[in-house]
């Protein structure tokens, strides 16, 4: 079976395939293998001379649901990835992450989008001249005009208005371009790009710590995985009891707890959790394959914060970090 993952720009596998690692690319398709097939990718973009293909592993199938394409999440291989690497490698590293050689800072700052609807929980993943890239925990409209506020680490807000360019429903990401014309707004966007640019190590002061709590070891390294790509340190823990010794000695930003893991239980840490007046308020996430109901149950009887059924979304983990983490 040999299926085809098209993008428009070469930048574009930089940035969904070579920059996430492969760790969960999705491809549009109707077909449905089990996951673990073994399966061949033809990777599609104006720029390539030659077919490239790549060999990856099914991770999970997405039925068609109302706005979002059927197809499926894989994983890329490591010799894959190094040729998906070496494609885009002769393009200077502004380029092959926009496709253009304007003014980009990578970043990861708290955000909130002020209108059209009100959202907290945001967070800006780069800036550039021209914009910005948005993970938000609720999709929104190419086309739409919004406005949102992005938390600089040493000048205060950033207002940005402009218009959804495009929409990564699949990684909750949106591109939001600057409105044309606001010579003052282009002005302060640059102005925040070089903020960044020349303070990462303040800028680094964003970043927290994460408690990920699971035996099963796909599931504590996916996750682990996540959290390190968003910039956050990560403590991990097999067993139950460990994992109520980590949140008591190093005071974690978020907790992700499976819920049945040998020593203690999960719904037992997170009433420990609860329980303890200097950890009281430490967001905690259930994992869980239970039913969504049951899950639901175990979250109120233990005081948790929300839950992610497995096996997890790559989108819904990034979600959950800029929901908790940007607020925490």
């Amino acid at each position: 079976m040999t299926l085809k993952l098209r993008f428009l720009a070469r930048a574009r596998l930089w940035s969904e395939v070579v920059v996430t690692g492969g760790d969960r690319v999705f491809v549009a398709t109707t077909e449905t293998p089990a996951p673990g097939t073994q399966l061949e990718i033809e990777v599609e973009t104006p720029e390539l001379e030659a077919p490239l293909f790549i060999n990856v592993t099914a991770l999970e199938v997405r039925p068609l649901s109302p706005g979002l394409p059927a197809g499926i999440f894989v994983k890329v291989d490591a010799p894959s990835l190094e040729r998906c690497r070496a494609v885009v490698a002769d393009h200077d590293e502004s380029a092959r992450i926009t496709g253009r050689t304007e003014a980009r800072a990578d970043c990861d700052l708290p955000s909130r989008l002020v209108s059209p609807l009100e959202m907290h929980g945001c967070a800006t993943k780069s800036l550039s001249a021209s914009g910005l890239t948005l993970l938000t925990p609720q999709p929104l409209v190419g086309g739409e005009q919004v406005k949102v506020t992005v938390q600089l680490p040493l000048s205060g807000e950033l207002l940005v208005s402009g218009t959804v360019l495009w929409t990564r429903t699949e990684l909750s990401l949106a591109g939001i371009k600057l409105s044309d014309g606001d010579t003052a707004m282009s002005a302060r966007l640059q102005e925040a790009i070089d903020e960044v640019s020349s303070n990462r190590p303040r800028s680094a002061l964003l970043s927290r710590t994460v408690l990920v709590a699971d035996d099963d070891p796909s599931i504590l390294d996916f996750t682990s995985r996540v959290v390190t790509k968003a910039g956050h340190k990560v403590l991990r823990a097999e067993r139950g009891d460990t994992a109520l010794e980590l949140v008591r000695t190093n005071r974690p930003n978020l907790v992700f707890l499976d819920v049945l893991m040998p020593g203690l239980d999960g719904l037992e840490v997170c009433r420990a959790i609860r329980a303890d007046a200097a950890l009281a308020k430490t967001p905690v996430i259930l994992l869980s394959a239970m039913g969504e109901e049951r899950l639901v149950e175990a979250m109120k009887l233990c005081g948790a914060d929300g839950y992610l059924t497995k096996p997890m979304r790559l989108e819904a983990v990034r979600a959950v970090l800029a929901e908790r983490l940007s607020s925490n």
